[in-house]
């Protein structure tokens, strides 16, 4: 029994659901069923990997040693095709591709230059860019900034910050722990940070804590490719939260894209 590894069984998965449905619908249907979790994401996920592996059956809870995916999927219920599917449709489970892996990242895309605008309006320009690209700062327009390939964890991080971190992990947790240190010792005398409106993980909450003021945007970002198309739309919403003593100028900026909420009391109260 030494050989075998021990996964939770899926049961939670509703026979009815759609898995030929638009991204909207499947996004109402997540809502409705409120039982799809990252939790389940990540274990249907993991027994994947597990599964991939020769010579590494799963004992599921029925005490029965799985040998492959397509019996796994089988004995939760569903066939292979529709949970794979399934997993596609959920947001950026581990290994797959995040919606955006940097501010272009491998996938090319980009922020609408209204929000950069906005960021720049608010800190009165922006310093530093610490996960972007070459095409990417045409729009951002940062003093300075680093791509994929200079890697700015490496780097020292000073002034006004504006950062649309890497989504996958365990990259957004480390852009998101190196902004807060850069705040906290006051090297980021500002900083402008777009995410998913993750607002379960413990990355989103670390940022919530932390920041002054919060825009939950209106709709869903429409991401900018490399041919200048809106169409990368993600399938969740997005927040910008702002770090710094112009929250005033922040809410006057970004109160057009959505609701802004105080996080904690300011210097302009």
């Amino acid at each position: 029994m030494n050989d075998l590894v021990v996964i939770k069984p899926v049961t939670v998965i509703p026979k009815d659901w759609d898995y030929d449905a638009s991204v909207s619908k499947t996004k109402q249907l997540i809502y409705k069923w409120g039982n799809f979790t990252n939790e389940l994401a990540n274990e249907l996920w993991i027994a994947k990997k597990r599964l991939a592996k020769e010579g590494k059956p799963v004992l599921t809870g029925t005490k029965v040693p799985v040998k492959t995916w397509t019996t796994y999927c089988e004995d939760i219920g569903h066939s292979r095709r529709v949970v794979n599917r399934w997993l596609e449709r959920w947001f950026n489970p581990p290994e797959l591709p995040a919606h955006v892996s940097y501010n272009s990242g491998e996938n090319e895309w980009y922020t609408p230059k209204e929000y950069a605008d906005a960021a720049d309006k608010t800190m009165g320009g922006i310093h530093l860019d610490p996960a972007s690209s070459d095409k990417a700062n045409k729009i951002i327009k940062a003093d300075k900034y680093y791509t994929k390939e200079t890697n700015g964890l490496k780097h020292k991080w000073q002034g006004n910050v504006w950062m649309n971190p890497p989504y996958s992990q365990p990259l957004i947790k480390e852009f998101i722990d190196k902004l807060i240190d850069g705040i906290n010792c006051e090297d980021i005398k500002q900083a402008c940070v777009l995410v998913n409106n993750a607002t379960e993980t413990l990355w989103f909450q670390a940022l919530l804590q932390r920041c002054s003021v919060v825009c939950f945007l209106k709709g869903r970002i429409k991401f900018i490719d490399k041919g200048g198309n809106g169409t990368g739309a993600p399938l969740q919403g997005q927040a910008i939260l702002y770090f710094g003593n112009n929250d005033i100028e922040f809410y006057n900026n970004f109160n057009q894209f959505g609701i802004v909420l105080w996080t904690k009391k300011t210097k302009n109260g």
